[in-house]
């Protein structure tokens, strides 16, 4: 992709550490542009952006800036600008949006017109994880699209149920795509670009992951949705800065409710004593929100070996009331065998759960 000598020069002023960018941001001010800060660079802002900094700029001028652009194109980002046609509207309305946003993927204005952002603890039990899942996936098959932050525990659960529920999914990271942090998510941000989302920064393909940089990740994921929803969090935690942000840039919170003397329902429950939306299932959003519900896909038993038609051969069977193991290998003519590995994936993703009996239901 082609950038003007402005855009140019916008990516040149984030690409110095964090700390830096409200002086340089005055400088823009000062000068009328970010172009109008390249051409007065002189010795002269030695002291107004102090030695570091001053150094930094000036190495990119040159040759860093040609490295920062050769790492956007080997990791597919493209860049947009705050004030483009296709920079998100939502984000754009919040106090202080990020000026440019290095995208990978498809970020697409249209399926963010309805959007909830999922956050919660990066340890979280398996209730939570189970629940996530489970909820985004309801959210996705409403065409809601899913924003959380590519992190361990409820942000990777939620992503995947977006991913189950054939929806839109967007990950905000806290550094740069050429330093993807945790590395053990990097195979499920690849499934998110495969099926149409994105992964976002406003970071610098070479900018590594700093403490610092996340609490400004999160009020991206906030300013991205109209909604937010905790999953499972500590009173201390990160995700407390992500649910701050929320009533300030004046996003519904939802939150889900979990057993009281559980360390991960501190938060959640807190948060409903204070008026937070409580939500069990992905309509409690859809309806508190007024969004439409997309009507439910008619399931149909088909005989071959494909995994997803086996596992919806089961969700079939299961529509109207619970069925024992044994009436499921007569419904669906699986062996016990395979119909025991697609009952574990379907419980895992929060699509099924078991009951007494050895009998199974759709998750409610």
């Amino acid at each position: 992709m082609e950038y003007t000598k402005e855009q140019l020069a916008r990516i040149w002023l984030r690409s110095v550490p964090v700390n830096a960018w409200k002086r340089l941001d005055q400088l823009r001010e000062k000068y009328g542009s970010a172009a109008g800060v390249w051409d007065h660079f002189t010795p002269l802002l030695y002291n107004t952006i102090g030695p570091e900094y001053f150094a930094q700029l000036a190495d990119l001028r040159s040759e860093k800036l040609r490295s920062v652009l050769g790492a956007m194109e080997a990791f597919e980002v493209q860049a947009i600008f705050l004030g483009d046609e296709d920079y998100p509207y939502l984000l754009s309305q919040i106090p202080d949006p990020p000026d440019v946003l290095f995208v990978q993927g498809n970020l697409d204005a249209k399926k963010l017109e309805k959007a909830v952002g999922i956050v919660g603890s990066r340890h979280p039990s398996r209730y939570g994880s189970v629940q996530a899942r489970r909820i985004a996936g309801e959210l996705a098959e409403n065409a809601v699209s899913v924003i959380s932050g590519l992190a361990t525990g409820v942000d990777a659960s939620s992503h995947e149920g977006a991913l189950n529920g054939k929806g839109y999914t967007i990950g905000v990271l806290g550094g740069g795509h050429a330093h993807f942090f945790p590395a053990e998510n990097r195979q499920l941000a690849k499934n998110m670009l495969s099926s149409g989302g994105a992964v976002i920064s406003e970071f610098p393909p070479d900018t590594p992951p700093l403490p610092y940089q996340f609490p400004m990740r999160n009020r991206i994921i906030s300013g991205l949705s109209h909604a937010l929803l905790l999953i499972e969090a500590r009173e201390k935690s990160g995700t407390h800065s992500t649910v701050n942000h929320a009533p300030v840039q004046g996003r519904e919170v939802f939150a889900l409710p979990g057993n009281v003397d559980a360390p991960g329902s501190a938060l959640p429950l807190r948060l409903l004593k204070e008026g937070a939306g409580i939500c069990t299932e992905g309509e409690d959003i859809i309806a508190a929100m007024g969004w439409e519900k997309v009507p439910p896909k008619q399931l149909t038993l088909l005989a071959d070996d494909d995994p997803e038609t086996e596992s919806n051969a089961i969700l079939a069977a299961l529509s109207v009331e619970e069925k024992t193991l044994e009436e499921l290998i007569d419904i669906t003519g699986l062996s016990a065998g395979d119909l025991s590995m697609q009952l574990t994936l379907l419980e895992l993703n929060g699509r099924v759960e078991r009951r007494a009996g050895r009998a199974y239901a759709l998750m409610r």
